[in-house]
């Protein structure tokens, strides 16, 4: 019986073929194989020598390799980060091992590369299926490749794979996301991912709103459609268990349940996260001193050590993010301290304004408190 406490590894690859209209992630449009190569020896370096490396305590029983579009590297230097990974940690051999890829990044060989070294779960950005929609997002690939990237996916041998969809984008209709909706429940993925469109400041979608190139997306809409997909995706069979995801029965993600249930987890990349032991800890977002770094202490851009009062926040507004919710019993066991004498007040207000609902020890956010999920957030930050 393995009695290790559990562990999550994130792992970030920044290069894209070319970085999407509404994208502010750290990511780069750099196609250079030499700086890719540069990158993942970085890269293997601070996962073999990482400053707060776990102790033989800990068993690695999530891996997610994201980015950035890791596909767009070659798939060899994805096999040579995962032998570092198993080489320096205790993996369990039934770990979910998940890796991002886009459509038309992907093909028969890499993805071969990546079964052999143990990835057992892809996450496919599709976004849409609608050419004018993937137009607009600046996405690489047309409604036919990412068909024909699923079929590749199923084909390899994959049979975890998770669907990413947007809505509530510039020029979508309701009609195109139905279309979206029906090939997503179709095409019978184990998961999808279903995000609304944020437009970020200083992106070519956010700059071409502003010029007036394209109409900003209507809100009433946007709500009207995360409904809609709330709906025909349980019609369908698929249990929503966060936000923003939902899964086949069984089959949420291992990995993505860490961070809304604050588990233990190490990123390692540029501008990658982690949450450890009580202390939260990123990388520098500035590629160029990530790759110059000398020795790990150089790569950390920011280190907080949770207070006692951060955790209980973040236990809360984290949790509410599961459709399950919040146990209020659990967290007088993990804190010792009442849930109602604590944050009685504004969670009374919140019941009385339809935003939360309480059964027993469980407080979750209701249908309505799902639209307006950061109202709710608030009042516990």
């Amino acid at each position: 019986m393995n009695t290790k406490k559990k562990l999550g590894l994130y792992i970030h690859i920044p290069y894209c073929v070319r970085k999407c209209s509404y994208c502010d992630f750290v990511s780069f449009g750099i196609d250079e194989p030499a700086m890719h190569e540069a990158y993942v020896n970085k890269l293997i370096y601070e996962i073999s020598h990482k400053r707060d490396h776990p102790s033989n305590d800990y068993s690695v029983n999530s891996i997610y390799i994201g980015g950035g579009t890791p596909s767009a590297v070659a798939p060899g230097l994805i096999t040579e980060i995962l032998d570092a990974v198993y080489v320096n940690f205790s993996c369990e051999a039934s770990a979910e091992i998940t890796i991002e890829v886009n459509p038309g990044t992907i093909n028969s060989e890499s993805l071969r590369i990546y079964r052999s070294s143990g990835i057992n779960r892809v996450s496919m950005g599709a976004q849409s299926f609608d050419n004018a929609t993937l137009r607009t997002l600046g996405r690489i690939h047309s409604a036919k490749e990412a068909y024909e990237a699923y079929g590749k996916l199923r084909k390899a041998g994959f049979d975890n794979v998770n669907i990413d969809l947007m809505f509530g984008i510039p020029g979508q209709t309701r009609g195109s996301w139905e279309k979206d909706i029906e090939t997503a429940i179709r095409l019978s993925p184990e998961h999808i991912s279903y995000y609304s469109l944020g437009i970020e400041e200083g992106t070519p979608l956010a700059c071409a709103l502003e010029r007036g190139e394209v109409e900003p997306p209507d809100q009433i809409d946007d709500r009207l459609m995360y409904r809609q997909a709330c709906a025909e995706f349980e019609r369908a069979g698929y249990v929503q268990y966060e936000i923003s995801n939902c899964a086949k029965p069984g089959l949420a993600s291992v990995h993505n349940l860490k961070y809304w249930s604050m588990d233990d987890y190490l990123g390692f990349g540029v501008a990658a996260h982690s949450y450890f032991e009580g202390y939260r800890f990123s990388n520098t977002s500035d590629l160029p001193s990530y790759l110059g770094s000398i020795g790990t202490g150089g790569m950390l851009g920011h280190t907080q050590k949770n207070s006692r009062s951060d955790d209980m926040q973040e236990y809360i507004w984290l949790g509410l993010r599961r459709i399950t919710g919040i146990d209020t019993g659990d967290f007088k066991a993990k804190f010792g301290a009442d849930f109602w004498e604590l944050y009685g007040d504004e969670t009374k207000t919140l019941i009385g304004r339809g935003l939360l609902e309480q059964e027993n020890e469980q407080l979750r956010l209701t249908k309505l408190g799902l639209d307006l999920a950061n109202v709710v957030f608030r009042e516990y930050v």
